[in-house]
């Protein structure tokens, strides 16, 4: 799952969301890095395990109102 479409899921809530799939927490990382969302990971990168999102902070708002959603390859 893209980061993008991470973060439409967070926007619909209910927060705190837990996710468990590895694609989706490397990309709560890289959003969490990015001050989009505040979130606690239970591993290391990398490795198995869960991230708990608890907030999708005021800078992840304003920035969903500018990025575009993936585009699918031909």
């Amino acid at each position: 799952m893209s980061s993008y479409s991470v973060l439409l899921r967070l926007d619909k809530g209910p927060l705190p969301m837990v996710f468990t799939a590895m694609e989706d927490i490397e990309a709560l990382r890289i959003l969490k890095d990015g001050g989009w969302i505040k979130a606690s990971f239970s591993a290391p990168p990398g490795l198995p395990g869960t991230a708990t999102v608890t907030e999708l902070t005021p800078l992840g708002r304003f920035a969903m109102q500018f990025v575009q959603p993936d585009q699918e390859a031909p």
